[in-house]
């Protein structure tokens, strides 16, 4: 059985501006890591843009908009989860097949698809009406 530190005992950690601003600049770039080298990332992140074009477009209200944004942050997130899962996994196993690590990463990997399979969802029942409506309207370009 693991024994429990004493909390009490630890020192709260003190706030340092530069180890501040070195986390947020790793942040950063772990997220454009992320876009150069994840070809699903991009493309969550192009989908993500055009379901804000398509917001102006049929002019959606500002809840159907935080919709898309909540999906499209929790989608995003869940692949850079899922990025760097795998990353571990990999240097881990040193490119040798580990059935843990392959339970992992396929569990990462199916965190991901839900999330999205989520937000296809979102998006059909934001855009479907609308485009529904245009299209029996007869509205011509």
């Amino acid at each position: 059985m693991v024994e429990m530190p004493d909390f009490k005992s630890i020192e709260p950690v003190k706030y340092d501006r530069k180890k501040h601003d070195i986390s947020f600049q790793n942040a950063f770039n772990g997220i454009l890591l992320a876009f150069k080298t994840q070809p699903n990332f991009r493309f969550h992140m192009l989908f993500f843009i055009l379901a804000t074009l398509l917001g102006i477009v049929y002019q959606i209200t500002v809840y159907e908009y935080l919709a898309i944004l909540v999906i499209s942050t929790i989608v995003m997130a869940m692949e850079m989860v899922n990025t760097a899962v795998e990353a571990i996994g990999d240097e881990i196993s040193g490119g040798k097949f580990d059935k843990l690590i392959g339970v992992a990463k396929d569990v990462s990997a199916g965190g991901v698809l839900i999330a999205a399979i989520g937000s296809i969802l979102i998006g059909f029942f934001i855009f479907f009406p609308k485009i529904y409506a245009v299209i029996v309207s007869g509205f011509v370009w």
